[in-house]
């Protein structure tokens, strides 16, 4: 009796024992749990920071690694990178293929230019680009008379200002009658107006006299029938006054231009 008495005793205080430490348990767990949860309610509505619990910690550490299972291992990391750059190179180096192959194109484009000419390049001169225009100018002075008058049909010509020689007068044209005017006659009698230059020199006096003359600057005006006379003050030397008047007077200077015109066609001009 006494026997199972001392058997039971020991027996009953162990299972109240593990009893109660199941009860602590679970207790310390509803304040842990219960602290956890209420902990960032606390600190909002008191504006404490109360200290999270390492339990929860790992649990929030679980949470997340459930949520999110794939995590990056350096491995993986390394593959993923290798991938990736390994998938990048194809189109960096399909882009620098496009490029060298349109590189490569234009390169042809210009050398075909080069080697195949146009239709157009027998006509073009060859040679030092900065003598092209000199000799354009050339040819086209050549193709003017004195290098001035345009040719606007059969004896027919006209100059920049837009004086027109035609032919009439004695000597057969008006651009003959002018040349007279360009010689010195010492034995003709009275005045005998010549021009400095030439025919060239002439030819640009007048174009300068019949602008000032339809400007109306320095100029006197006479009618006579069809005919208008100018006389232009040409405010610098232009000529000299020869024949046997002008020898009397040692060939003064000319600074008048004496124009006589039908319209814009030349009957005559002169230095005065």
């Amino acid at each position: 009796m006494n026997a199972a008495e001392n058997r039971s005793g020991p027996h009953r205080s162990g299972g109240k024992k593990a009893k109660q430490t199941t009860t602590a348990g679970i207790v310390i767990a509803v304040l842990i749990g219960g602290y956890s949860l209420l902990r960032p309610t606390i600190n909002e509505t008191t504006g404490w920071n109360l200290p999270a619990l390492r339990s929860s910690e790992v649990s929030r550490e679980t949470v997340a690694e459930r949520s999110n299972p794939t995590v990056d291992s350096p491995q993986s990391n390394t593959d993923s990178t290798g991938k990736s750059s390994s998938s990048r190179e194809p189109a960096s180096t399909s882009g620098s293929t496009s490029k060298n192959d349109a590189t490569s194109t234009k390169s042809d484009v210009t050398s075909d230019r080069g080697s195949s000419p146009g239709p157009l390049a027998s006509k073009m001169t060859r040679g030092d680009p900065e003598s092209g225009p000199s000799a354009a100018s050339n040819t086209d002075k050549s193709e003017l008379e004195y290098g001035l008058l345009r040719e606007i049909s059969p004896d027919r010509f006209l100059s920049p200002a837009g004086v027109l020689y035609t032919p009439g007068s004695a000597e057969g044209h008006r651009l003959e009658h002018l040349r007279r005017h360009t010689k010195d006659q010492p034995n003709r009698s009275g005045k005998h107006g010549v021009f400095d230059g030439d025919m060239e020199g002439a030819l640009a006096t007048i174009d300068k006299a019949y602008e000032k003359a339809q400007a109306n600057q320095r100029t006197t005006k006479e009618v006579d029938g069809k005919r208008t006379i100018y006389t232009v003050d040409m405010g610098k030397r232009v000529g000299f006054v020869g024949g046997r008047d002008g020898q009397r007077s040692r060939n003064p200077m000319a600074r008048r231009v004496r124009l006589v015109l039908e319209g814009n066609r030349l009957i005559t001009a002169f230095p005065l």
